[in-house]
């Protein structure tokens, strides 16, 4: 494997999609006198491509970022209810840890801020982890609701009266290996991206994720990270079984989001000039085929539960 260089590792790389049961040969992508180191770099553009295709078709990104959302309100998706409590919508689901946020008048210029800690909000509906752990379930489940505190937003400057910067995670921690982890024992991982691995606070569980490496594959769990977000180390729970190489995914992702990011890619490989795949003929039944249409089609329908909606 190589480094995977860019905003971040793809939901997906090379060995996962060439390993994966499609049909196509992959040997004649770009095209058949390509070198080695060629055909890996494509085969990289189409998993980049088909992650960025898979996050526009759920209108969000489904990997763990770090936000910083502004909103004004009362409104739609800021309400006060009965007793002070603010609901607030956010734009990325699911939330799995609020960090904190300011709030201003929104007649100020420039915004006179006031802290809100983040011990003042709390998410409505709160993720069942997986295991035990703070990884979002593979059902697509999980809000994006939190509530605030009285006290911070009330109707006394009108509608749209407040403006609120609210930090806040969401999504599933994703991340490739940038540095060797050279043999099995070894209780670190350096990776690309940090963020929703570590436990939030004291005693509460850091995430469970698999290391993608073909029959190397193998869970861990972290217990803490370098950093907050982007680029660290991870320390494990328990070592490692196995040696792994840059470029390898560690990744809570669901695997059917993985499984619809290699149909995408699959489909866009068809559109180079092949009309479909072919599946191998089993104890006499029927070869069938699919067009590049109906692998896109698949992988929409595949990913609709992770959809954003507001």
């Amino acid at each position: 494997m190589v480094d995977v260089t860019g905003p971040g590792t793809p939901y997906i790389n090379p060995a996962m999609l060439t390993a994966a049961p499609t049909g196509i040969s992959w040997s004649t992508i770009p095209d058949r006198t390509a070198t080695p180191e060629q055909k890996l770099a494509e085969q990289l553009n189409l998993c980049s491509r088909a992650t960025a295709m898979v996050d526009e078709c759920c209108n969000t990104t489904l990997r763990c970022t770090a936000n910083a959302e502004t909103l004004y309100g009362p409104d739609y998706r800021v309400t006060t209810r009965t007793g002070g409590v603010t609901r607030v919508m956010l734009a990325r689901p699911p939330v799995t840890q609020v960090l904190g946020g300011r709030v201003s008048s929104a007649a100020s210029f420039p915004p006179q801020w006031t802290d809100i800690p983040a011990d003042q909000w709390q998410v409505e509906q709160p993720l069942i982890g997986v295991y035990g752990t703070s990884s979002p379930s593979d059902t697509g489940d999980g809000g994006q609701v939190v509530l605030l505190a009285p006290g911070y937003v009330d109707w006394s400057r009108g509608r749209n009266g407040y403006m609120l910067l609210i930090n806040y995670l969401n999504g599933w921690p994703h991340a490739g290996l940038t540095a060797p982890a050279p043999r099995a024992g070894d209780m670190t991982l350096a990776v690309d991206d940090c963020t929703g691995w570590a436990p939030a606070g004291p005693g509460l569980p850091g995430a469970t994720g698999i290391i993608f490496d073909g029959g190397q594959q193998e869970a861990i769990t972290v217990t803490a990270a370098t950093a907050s977000t982007g680029p660290g180390t991870l320390t494990l729970a328990a070592p490692i079984a196995y040696a792994h190489q840059p470029g390898t995914v560690v990744s809570t992702l669901p695997e059917a989001v993985q499984w619809a990011t290699i149909l995408m890619a699959s489909g866009m490989a068809l559109t180079r000039g092949a009309t479909a795949t072919t599946i191998q003929s089993v104890g006499g039944k029927q070869q069938a085929s699919r067009s590049p249409e109906d692998l896109m089609a698949e992988a929409r329908l595949i990913i609709h539960p992770f959809r954003r909606v507001l």
